[in-house]
């Protein structure tokens, strides 16, 4: 079960999610990463950043320590502001941050900051327009203003902390500026088990058959946004 918590990210199905970014990453860069320095940003459970490390040189930030896992990467306290100089990785990785973050847009230039150029970055982040809210666990709640959202969540005695869901138009304005993008997400719903997803043989031969023009016409209702970002010479 997903719970709140302090810090950047919810924890769940974390191995999985590690394998599925390192795919990602590889595909996007048409390269392997191994040995590249990378940049984990929600450090959480300490997990994808340990998988991570077993490839690469892993360093992971996050304003709260709550980890189970700290081996085989190095961990800083930080915040939005990231305490590294400009172009000191080869990759980052932003696996469900953003929408905890009262300035989405600062995030994403400190992405590309510290990103050295030509370097690549993962951006995971849930749909505003997919109707079940991961974090609190309630149906089209979320698609109120976020006030209204908030005032109904203090109501029912659950609001933990503020949301700040993107759709998938706002997610590639505030990318488009500094980064190219690559929407992966219609290319994952078509091939899940390529990307360490757990789906049904049948599912996935459904899935696998259904025109890609399908995929991008209804790109924007995906569950999940994830994009990966080119940082512009």
């Amino acid at each position: 079960m997903n719970t709140v918590r302090p810090g950047f990210v919810v924890n769940d199905g974390r191995a999985a999610k590690a394998r599925k970014i390192r795919t990602v990453l590889e595909q996007a860069s048409g390269s392997d990463i191994t040995g590249q320095r990378l940049l984990d940003v929600g450090t959480g459970s300490g997990e994808i950043a340990q998988l991570l490390g077993e490839y690469c040189e892993v360093v992971s930030v996050d304003p709260c320590d709550q980890r189970v896992q700290r081996r085989g990467y190095r961990y800083l306290r930080a915040g939005t502001t990231l305490p590294f100089a400009d172009g000191s990785f080869d990759l980052a990785v932003s696996n469900h941050v953003i929408e905890h973050l009262d300035d989405a847009a600062s995030h994403v230039r400190e992405l590309a900051r510290v990103l050295r150029p030509g370097g690549w970055a993962y951006l995971a982040t849930p749909n505003r327009l997919w109707p079940w809210e991961v974090h609190y666990r309630v149906w089209c709640l979320h698609w109120l203003p976020e006030p209204l959202f908030e005032r109904a969540l203090r109501r029912m005695g659950r609001f933990t902390e503020p949301l700040h869901l993107l759709g998938r138009r706002r997610l590639l304005t505030l990318c488009g500026g500094l980064f190219e993008v690559e929407d992966f997400a219609p290319r994952i719903l078509r091939r899940p088990t390529a990307y360490h997803l757990h789906v049904s043989r049948p599912v996935s031969r459904l899935l696998g058959a259904m025109p890609q023009g399908l995929y991008r016409t209804f790109a924007g209702l995906t569950p999940t946004l994830i994009v990966a970002l080119h940082r512009r010479h």
